[in-house]
């Protein structure tokens, strides 16, 4: 079974439709915008909104370049384009409309900012000759 959610709010926007069939798979996120300071990833609704976000950011004079990417399904997650954005840029923002608790960009910050939260040998040595030093 699929579960499809549309967002009410973006039933009036306007755009491109493409002749002929159009056939998505499940798991493939789609990278809307190339950006080499941070990587934005958004859902749905939002998504529009994060391109906006970038685009102002890289306008505006702040000279931040933001890679947006739509994830477009969060169960199979793509999780190896959003690691390979984030392995570029070091910076991971979500963009959601969830609740404060158990979003689906925890879920994702959580995959991709596993290995570098779980400390290492290296790292505790690094953190506690900061500490005394």
């Amino acid at each position: 079974p699929v579960i499809v959610v549309e967002p009410k709010v973006l039933y009036s926007s306007k755009g491109e439709v493409p002749d002929g069939e159009v056939v998505d798979r499940l798991g493939t996120a789609r990278v809307l915008r190339s950006g080499s300071d941070v990587t934005i990833c958004a859902l749905g609704a939002m998504v529009p909104k994060a391109l906006a976000a970038a685009e102002r950011l890289g306008d505006d004079g702040d000279g931040v370049s933001a890679e947006v990417i739509d994830v477009r399904s969060l169960v199979p997650l793509d999780v190896a384009t959003i690691m390979d954005s984030v392995g570029r840029t070091s910076r991971l923002v979500t963009v959601q409309e969830n609740p404060r608790l158990c979003g689906w960009g925890a879920e994702g910050s959580s995959i991709v900012l596993e290995d570098a939260a779980i400390p290492s040998v290296d790292r505790i040595v690094e953190g506690v000759r900061r500490a005394v030093g």
